[in-house]
């Protein structure tokens, strides 16, 4: 069986490096039983029940095909991508995760996450529930779409100029502590997205991966029968 996993690839324009980098990767997949989405695909996305993003559809459609052709797809849900909505979930068959989930694949107990729930301060925990509440549902239902998708960007750029002032923080110990504490016996993986800068190590007998990102790494994770390793596009 073959499987990848692939998160913050922060997609915004199909003009993009990043973005043409990632259909060319997905059309090339011809034997993949499953691909799993691990939050912060896009750079700004909130569901809604009779809409998507224009900029998407050139994914949505690869991943539509995917799916036709009997890819089993997974979303988990990220910092910048949440509140999916139907589209995914039932036009493309898309199994949605909203923080973690243990699942079993290829003979192995994996938990997935987006990963920004490793290490969260108060205030991320605060601001994750306000974007995630119905008062701001009720907003995006109200505020015309293009406003919202304006906004979202904007967001996401203050976020980006941050992000760009320092160097990834190495995540080992905070995947150490969370290993540790808060994953369930029965795992023998872990893979996570979230922290843009690729880690694999072992402990307590699993293995532990942070995937890195899409954006700028061009990193993801393949799984062939029961092994997994960290590769990079293009080889």
């Amino acid at each position: 069986m073959k499987a990848i996993f692939l998160s913050d690839a922060h997609l915004r324009s199909f003009a993009d490096d990043n973005y043409q980098d990632l259909l060319n990767l997905l059309d090339q997949q011809k034997d993949l039983d499953a691909l799993f989405l691990l939050g912060d695909i896009f750079e700004f996305w909130l569901g809604y029940d009779h809409l998507v993003f224009s900029a998407y559809v050139p994914l949505l459609e690869q991943l539509r095909r995917l799916g036709q052709g009997g890819t089993k797809l997974f979303f988990v849900e990220g910092n910048h991508d949440f509140s999916i909505g139907p589209y995914l979930r039932d036009t493309l068959k898309c199994t949605i995760i909203t923080e973690q989930a243990l699942i079993q694949w290829d003979n192995r107990h994996i938990m997935i996450s987006h990963g920004d729930l490793v290490h969260p301060t108060s205030a991320y925990l605060r601001l994750r529930k306000l974007w995630r509440s119905s008062f701001i549902k009720l907003l995006t239902r109200i505020i015309h779409p293009d406003l919202v998708w304006k906004f979202g960007l904007w967001l996401s750029d203050k976020s980006q100029q941050k992000r760009s002032q320092h160097q990834p923080s190495d995540p080992t110990p905070w995947l150490q502590e969370f290993n540790a504490t808060s994953v369930d016996e029965s795992c023998d993986l872990v893979i996570c997205g979230h922290f843009h800068r690729p880690v694999f190590f072992r402990q307590h007998g699993r293995e532990i991966i942070a995937l890195g990102d899409w954006q700028t790494r061009r990193s993801y994770a393949q799984l062939i029968d029961g092994h997994i390793t960290i590769l990079s596009y293009p080889g």
